[in-house]
């Protein structure tokens, strides 16, 4: 029994690290089509956060790491992963307030004592 209720669990959070990943590409695929102003935002946002970064670390290294960072890609995916954070804080604030807002409706309309807690 405990085995299978932690092969569930294991599995609710992939699908969950799934889906919120294919959401994330799927906005940015929309948004490439339909709001590029909206991509290019985020590309200047994620590029001036890479230089103010690297720019606090000292000398040789703030140039060295920025360097790698736009040149070998690290910026493509500081993007994505940004972008997937993003998606799965605004998830996990819609799920949370979904929780609250069964767990105030209080008891069930057929008589049950049910609280999702």
């Amino acid at each position: 029994m405990r085995g299978s209720a932690a092969v569930r669990a294991w599995a609710r959070v992939h699908l969950f690290r799934t889906a919120t990943a294919a959401l994330t590409l799927a906005l940015l695929g929309l948004g490439f089509f339909y709001s590029p102003e909206l991509l290019t935002w985020w590309l200047r946002g994620t590029m001036r956060l890479i230089e103010a970064v690297s720019g606090l670390l000292p000398y040789p290294w703030g140039d060295r790491v920025e360097i790698a960072m736009k040149t070998l890609g690290g910026h493509f995916w500081i993007q994505i992963t940004s972008a997937v954070v993003l998606v799965r804080a605004a998830a996990w604030g819609i799920a949370a307030g979904w929780r609250h807002r069964r767990w105030r409706r209080g008891p069930k309309a057929d008589g049950g004592t049910f609280r999702n807690p």
